[in-house]
C-alpha cells in the first residue's frame, strides 16, 4: 500500500488500525513516515475523520475516527503486523474485484430462463475461491469503501447483495458502456435497490389486470378461431403491462409521442390492449370483412400487419401512438419508424427529441440475424437520423419457427448487436412480471435521461408453434413438452398475490370473468363491426386528397424572380468565406447557363427546383451517400470553407419564410437508408423527401 499521501478517504474505522500504526512509526521517528503523513499527524490532535467522497447518495454515513492520540497514548489500540495491514489490504482488493466481476458478469448467472431449459455451469469470475477467499472468510469484515453503499462488509455481505442485484430474474449489461455518466447512473439505479422491485397493492393489482386481458385476448381468439394463424403473444404477456409502463412513465418524463414498429408475433394483441384497437373491429377481420372501408382506397393486407394510431391518457397526459404498418419482412419496418420519428420530432421542434420516442419490438432470431437491424443502429448518433434513442424491445421465445439459439446466432444473446452503440441491456425472465415493468421504468428513464438507445431482453417462451396451425414438437419435443406443463405467467403472478393477502382467490377470478365477458360482448358485436373512416388522412395529413385526371398535372410554372432568387443564393458567399477555385468555376458557369437560358445542366436544374419549391415554403429533404457534393462531383450544394472547413448551404439562405432544405451524407448503407426517408415521408406530406441511390443498381440492394 502507497504510504505516501494521506487520502482522507482512508479516515475510516477499518483503516483505524494501520493509521495508528503509521503514527506509532512517526511517534517513534517522524522521519519514518512521508512529509504528507507528518503533517497531518502534528494537525490531528482534536480533529474528527473527514466524510469519505466517494459515498453514493444513497450510501451509509462513514465511521469516525476520533481521539486516536488518545487511545494510543492509553494503549487502546494495539500494534499490528505488516503481514495483518498486507492481508487486510488485499482482502479489500480482492472483494472490489469480485464485485466488479459480478458487475460484468453477474447477468451469466441469473435466472433468466422461464423454463429452466439450460443449465449453464457457474463463471470462475463470479466465484469467490477464484480471488482466494474460502469459507473461512466469509465472515471476515473487509473494507470495500462505499463501492456498494457500505462502508466495511463481510465477505457473506457482499455476495448477498451482488446475487440480488445481478443473478436474480434481472441480468443487467452495462459495463461496455463508455460514457462514465451513463454507466454510473445505471450502476446506481439498480445497486441503490438491489435491483429488487417495490410496487403498491394497486399496482400489483394494475399488473394483474394488464395480465389478464394479454392471457384472455389470446385464449379467447384460440377457442374461437381454432388453427387460425394470429401469431400470438401466449407465453410472452408480460409484454403488455411492460409497455404500459413504458407510455406511463413515458409520460411523467415529458413523453407525448410513440411511433411503435413491430413484426406479427403478439401485434394483434398490442393493437387492442395497447393501442386501443376495439376488439369487435379484430372480429370483424377474422370473418374476412376489410381493415378499412372501402371508398378509403388502398390496398389490403393480412390482418397481423395492419397499424393503428391512438391517443392514450396516463395521469392526466396525452401520449399519441401510431403503429406502423409492417410487412413479413422480419425488422425492415425499423427504419421507417426512426425516419417517421425524426419528422414528428421535426414538426414539433423536439430538439432535446424527449416528446417522441421510436418503440421497436424485435423477435430473438431476427434481432441477431438481419443486416438492417445493425444498419439502423448506425443511425443513432449521426446529426441528420438520430431521435433522441430508440427502445427496443425483444420478444425473446428462445426459438427462430424451428431454429435453436445455437443453429441462428454466434452470440450469447440476440441483443450483443446493440453494443456497438453502447446501449445498456436488461434481460429479464418474463415469467416474474414485476421484474418486467420494474427493468421497463428503468429503462423509459435511462432513455429520457441520456437521450440513447436501450434494449430490454423479454426471455419468455412461444406456446404453441411458429403460427398456430404448425406442429413445434417435430423439431423441439422436450421444449414444448415442458412448455405444455409450464403455467402462464399470469396463473404464476395470480397466485402469488393470494399467496400475498393483495387479491383472494375471488377477486382474482372475478378480473378474469369480468375480462372474458368483456369480450363476449365485443365478439358479439363483432359479427356486424364495419369500420367507418381509415385514419391515414389525419394529421399532417388531413386536407389532402388523392388526384384525378387533370389535377394529376397540377401546376409546375415558376416565375423569373423566383429563378433569379434562387440563382443569386447560389452565387453569393458569407463574407470572409474561401471558395474552392474549381467550385468558383463551376458557380460562374452556373451563372451564365442560367443567365442566359442556356445550358443548364442536369445538376444546376435540380438546384433551382429545390430553391423554387422552398421559396413556395415546402421543405426538400435529401440523402444519400455523398449527396451533398454529388458522387460525380456534379451537385455541389454545400460549400466547404478552404481555410477552416466551415461548411455552407445557399439554399439555406433564400428567404426569411422558406422551407427547411436538408442535404445529408448518409451513412453506407441503402436498405436502412431508404427505409427512413420513406418512413420520413409518411409523416411529412409537407416535404419532398429523396433518396439518392449513389449508382443506379444499388436501389436493387435497397
Amino acid at each position: 500500500m502507497d504510504n505516501s499521501n494521506p487520502d482522507q478517504g482512508f479516515l475510516s474505522a477499518s483503516n483505524a488500525i494501520f493509521i495508528a500504526e503509521l503514527q506509532q512509526r512517526w511517534q517513534r521517528n517522524p522521519d519514518s513516515v512521508s512529509p504528507e503523513w507528518a503533517a497531518w499527524f502534528r494537525s490531528l490532535d482534536g480533529l474528527e475523520a473527514m466524510p469519505s467522497p466517494s459515498v453514493p447518495s444513497w450510501g451509509q454515513e462513514p465511521s469516525k475516527v476520533i481521539g486516536v492520540k488518545e487511545a494510543l497514548e492509553q494503549g487502546a489500540i494495539p500494534r499490528v503486523s505488516g503481514d495483518e495491514i498486507r492481508t487486510a489490504t488485499l482482502d479489500s482488493i480482492r472483494a472490489i474485484m469480485l464485485i466488479r466481476a459480478f458487475r460484468i458478469r453477474g447477468h451469466m448467472m441469473a435466472r433468466l430462463d422461464p423454463l429452466k431449459l439450460h443449465d449453464d455451469p457457474p463463471h470462475p469470475e463470479l466465484d469467490p475461491a477464484t480471488y482466494g477467499f474460502t469459507d473461512d472468510d466469509m465472515d471476515r469484515p473487509i473494507f470495500i469503501n462505499f463501492v456498494l453503499g457500505l462502508e466495511v462488509a463481510t465477505l457473506r455481505e457482499i455476495m448477498s447483495i451482488v446475487r440480488d442485484t445481478y443473478c436474480g430474474t434481472i441480468g443487467v449489461e452495462f459495463m461496455h458502456i463508455q460514457d462514465p455518466d451513463q454507466k454510473a447512473w445505471v450502476q446506481e439505479r439498480i445497486e441503490s435497490i438491489r435491483n429488487q422491485t417495490d410496487f403498491t397493492d394497486r399496482g400489483k393489482i394494475t399488473i394483474y389486470e394488464r395480465l389478464v386481458s394479454a392471457e384472455n385476448f389470446e385464449q379467447f381468439l384460440h377457442r374461437k378461431y381454432v388453427g387460425t394463424k394470429r401469431f400470438g403473444l401466449d407465453g410472452g404477456e408480460a409484454l403488455v403491462p411492460a409497455l404500459e409502463q413504458i407510455l406511463k412513465r413515458g409520460s411523467q418524463l415529458g413523453l407525448e409521442e410513440v411511433v411503435v414498429g413491430m413484426a406479427h408475433r403478439g401485434r394483434l394483441n398490442v393493437l387492442h390492449n395497447v393501442l386501443s384497437k376495439p376488439f369487435r373491429a379484430i372480429i370483424s377481420e377474422f370473418l374476412g370483412n376489410p381493415a378499412n372501408p372501402e371508398e378509403a382506397g388502398g390496398s389490403g393486407d393480412v390482418k397481423y400487419h395492419m397499424g393503428n394510431s391512438a391517443d392514450r391518457v396516463f395521469d392526466d397526459k396525452e401520449v399519441h401512438l401510431t403503429l406502423n404498418a409492417n410487412p413479413s419482412h422480419l425488422e425492415v419496418v425499423n427504419p421507417v419508424v426512426i425516419g417517421r420519428t425524426r419528422a414528428k420530432q421535426d414538426q414539433r421542434d423536439d430538439h432535446d427529441r424527449s416528446a417522441v420516442m421510436s418503440l421497436l419490438l424485435h423477435g430473438d432470431a431476427a434481432f441477431a440475424g438481419q443486416g438492417i437491424v445493425s444498419e439502423t443502429f448506425a443511425f443513432s448518433a449521426l446529426r441528420g437520423y438520430r431521435t433522441g434513442g430508440t427502445m427496443h424491445i425483444i420478444i425473446n421465445n428462445q426459438i427462430g419457427f424451428t431454429t435453436d439459439p445455437s443453429f441462428s446466432r454466434s452470440s450469447p444473446y440476440p441483443t450483443d448487436v446493440a453494443k456497438m452503440v453502447m446501449s445498456p441491456i436488461f434481460h429479464v425472465n418474463a415469467d416474474d412480471v414485476e421484474a418486467v415493468v420494474h427493468v421497463a421504468r428503468i429503462a423509459t428513464e435511462f432513455r429520457q435521461q441520456f437521450q440513447t438507445d436501450v434494449v430490454i431482453d423479454l426471455i419468455c417462451y412461444r406456446r404453441f408453434g411458429h403460427n398456430e396451425g404448425d406442429e413445434p414438437a417435430f423439431t423441439q419435443p422436450v421444449m414444448y413438452r415442458t412448455i405444455g406443463q409450464h403455467p402462464s405467467a399470469r396463473k404464476i403472478y395470480g397466485d402469488q398475490l393470494v399467496s400475498e393477502g393483495v387479491l383472494t382467490e375471488d377477486q382474482a377470478k372475478a378480473i378474469v370473468d369480468d375480462n372474458l365477458s368483456y369480450l363476449d360482448t365485443e365478439f358479439e358485436a363483432g359479427t356486424s363491426y364495419r369500420p367507418n373512416k381509415a385514419d391515414w388522412l389525419e394529421g399532417q395529413w388531413s386536407g389532402f386528397r388523392t388526384a384525378h385526371g387533370e389535377d394529376r398535372r397540377g401546376e409546375t410554372f415558376v416565375t423569373r424572380d423566383e429563378i433569379e432568387t434562387v440563382s443569386r443564393a447560389m452565387v453569393e458567399l458569407p463574407d470572409g468565406f474561401t471558395i474552392n477555385s474549381k467550385l468558383q468555376r463551376v458557380i460562374n458557369t452556373r451563372q451564365q447557363a442560367i443567365t442566359s437560358g442556356k445550358g443548364i445542366d442536369w445538376a444546376t436544374a435540380e438546384l433551382l427546383a429545390f430553391g423554387t419549391l422552398l421559396l413556395e415554403g415546402q421543405g426538400v429533404r435529401l440523402s444519400g451517400q455523398d449527396s451533398c457534393r454529388g458522387t460525380f462531383s456534379q451537385r455541389h450544394a454545400v460549400y466547404v470553407d478552404q481555410d477552416d472547413g466551415e461548411r455552407y448551404t445557399p439554399l439555406h439562405h433564400l428567404t426569411e419564410n422558406q422551407g427547411v432544405f436538408e442535404v445529408i451524407d448518409s451513412p453506407l448503407s441503402e436498405a436502412s437508408v431508404l427505409g427512413f426517408e420513406y418512413g420520413f415521408s409518411q409523416a411529412e406530406p409537407n416535404t419532398l423527401v429523396m433518396w439518392e441511390a449513389q449508382f443506379g443498381d444499388f436501389a436493387n440492394g435497397a
